[in-house]
């Protein structure tokens, strides 16, 4: 005989199960019956999805899909009928290559690869691709793109932040800061192309490098923002002199006049800048300027500036920045300079440091008027903010994990293509964490419950932890409702600095 159950008794067991779960859904049933009926759960607010970010700043500073209207203009010099992919595809791909700080191609590879950063991607550009575009694929793409079509749209979207008056309460006098500046990008063993600055160092070493000399508006609070840039290189290989920043100088304000032509500006520049064709530029194109001034660049008038300070005691005033910091401010006017008239700026600041007090001295050269007025503005919200380039500009994009010194693809076209998006990034990552985008995110989603609103900082602790909870965000979440309603329901204001 079987020494296995039988057929019909294996049945009958298997009824007495489904009996037994019967019986346990029905009593659940009639417990929740004679339960009494009590309050409604209160509908859940929507929750916070940090990548929501991204698709709130770009669809706030630019209506209407503009951003993405810009970048379809861009020329295409793919042949169209064997193109998979769409141009704003793959242009949202390179700017999320540095918005979610992957810092090279080959991460962006490995972080493409989730359903979410898919749709999440499709919903920035506005395309239906069936997966995500290969990083080589951008790459090629870049190769072929003429420079000058990516920097247009960075110009529109500045353009379009001073139509709209999101940038009005950092002027000075009425004019936007725009700091000037050079900065090393890449450097080399050997030759890398034809571009190559080449330096032979005092040890007998010789290295090669790309440069770039970069036009940032720069604002109090921390705003650092690319204008224009231009490119530090050498012709072809062929050269009497090597390119330098001073000669770039004289390309980028072209550029700079023909993008904005009836912007009004005030340069902040470094001590190289001090000279009488910087001085001619700045009054042909009606612009204002306060350039470091030291002695050994124009010495006759540092020396005419520093006896008429001694004259002139009147021009003098003591201003206090806080506890630890104490500033001395003096000026004087109207010396001649060649055909300019120019003003000089005098700042001796001392602070406490480690309990020793420590004495810096500034000087510089300008084209406004000073008095006792408007000294403490010219000195601390304008010759002073020329190191915001420095240091919300060059120094965040080198150390905070964008990769500027990164080289990202080999080609020359390519590599001045990645600039520009890794600017056009730094913008839309700036706008969302200068502005309340945060507090505004949490007022929505907290309503109410009876939890703090915290500002940026105290809510993400540190930069570095936005930005990690940024790339978690897109790659595993969807974008939330409150990516789409918020959009026009809100205002997005910036910190006054």
């Amino acid at each position: 005989m079987d020494a296995g159950i039988q057929k019909s008794k294996r049945t009958h067991e298997r009824n007495i199960e489904l009996q037994r779960a019967d019986i346990k859904e029905i009593r659940k049933n009639k417990k929740s019956e004679k339960a009494k009926p009590g309050r409604r759960q209160k509908e859940k607010p929507p929750e916070i999805v940090d990548a929501d970010q991204i698709k709130i700043c770009a669809d706030h500073f630019f209506p209407k899909d503009l951003l993405n209207k810009w970048i379809s203009k861009i020329s295409d010099p793919r042949m169209q009928d064997m193109c998979t992919y769409d141009l704003k595809h793959l242009t949202w791909l390179g700017l999320l290559m540095f918005l979610l700080r992957l810092e090279s191609r080959r991460q962006l590879l490995k972080e493409r690869e989730t359903e979410c950063f898919r749709l999440n991607l499709l919903a920035l550009s506005g395309t239906d691709e069936d997966q995500v575009a290969h990083p080589d694929t951008l790459n090629y793409l870049l190769e072929f793109v003429p420079v000058e079509e990516l920097e247009k749209v960075k110009v529109k979207m500045i353009r379009q932040l001073i139509k709209d008056k999101r940038l009005d309460t950092f002027r000075l006098g009425g004019k936007f800061r725009i700091a000037i500046d050079g900065t090393q990008l890449f450097s080399f063993s050997e030759q890398h192309c034809e571009h190559c600055l080449k330096t032979e160092h005092s040890s007998g070493i010789v290295t090669w490098s790309h440069k770039i000399l970069e036009a940032k508006l720069v604002a109090e609070n921390g705003l650092a923002l690319s204008v224009c840039s231009e490119p530090i290189e050498n012709e072809n290989g062929v050269y009497d002199k090597q390119d330098c920043e001073l000669k770039a100088f004289y390309r980028l304000e072209k550029k700079l006049k023909k993008a904005f032509p009836r912007t009004p500006f005030c340069l902040l520049l470094d001590g190289l800048y001090a000279c009488q064709d910087v001085f001619d530029i700045c009054r042909n194109r009606n612009w204002e300027y306060i350039i470091i001034l030291k002695k050994g660049r124009i010495p006759t008038l540092f020396d005419e500036a520093m006896l008429k300070k001694e004259s002139s005691p009147e021009n003098t005033m003591d201003v206090i920045i806080d506890k630890t910091t104490k500033q001395k401010l003096s000026w004087v006017y109207y010396l001649k300079y060649g055909k300019n008239y120019v003003h000089v700026l005098f700042c001796e600041e001392r602070r406490i440091e480690k309990g020793e007090e420590v004495i810096v001295n500034w000087v510089w050269v300008s084209s406004f008027v000073p008095d006792k007025d408007n000294i403490k503005k010219l000195v601390n919200k304008g010759g002073r903010q020329r190191w915001k380039i420095e240091n919300q500009g060059f120094k965040e994009q080198k150390k905070d994990d964008f990769g500027l010194e990164h080289l990202y693809g080999e080609d020359p076209n390519a590599w001045k293509n990645y600039y520009q998006l890794l600017q056009i990034a730094h913008m839309l990552d700036q706008l969302i964490r200068y502005g309340d985008f945060c507090k505004k995110l949490q007022e929505h989603s907290m309503k109410r419950q009876n939890k703090p609103i915290l500002p940026f900082r105290e809510y993400y602790q540190s930069t570095r932890n936005f930005i990690k909870r940024l790339a978690e965000s897109f790659r595993t979440k969807f974008f939330s409702e409150l990516a789409y309603t918020l959009i026009g329901n809100i205002q997005i204001r910036f910190d006054s600095g």
